[in-house]
């Protein structure tokens, strides 16, 4: 199933760089780390599973809830 929301792609791969950065690591770092595909997710080629993202949040030692809390979807977007 493809994701058929643009805004949500871009908000979630905002936030993975967004943590990479913060923690001063390179895409190559994640994915050796994790196995992800972090550029394609960054690029918004790819959107990341619920697994992925919790691959990525248990690399930077963080809850899901944290993740999602740092993102804010714009009220009344369709």
């Amino acid at each position: 199933m493809q994701p058929t929301d643009p805004i949500l792609v871009a908000l979630i791969a905002e936030r993975m760089q967004e943590i990479r950065e913060q923690h001063n690591d390179t895409k190559e770092y994640v994915m050796h780390k994790t196995g992800l595909g972090i550029s394609d997710y960054e690029r918004k080629a790819k959107f990341p599973t619920l697994a992925s993202i919790s691959k990525f949040c248990k690399l930077y030692d963080m809850a899901l809830e944290d993740f999602f809390s740092g993102i804010k979807y714009p009220k009344g977007e369709k």
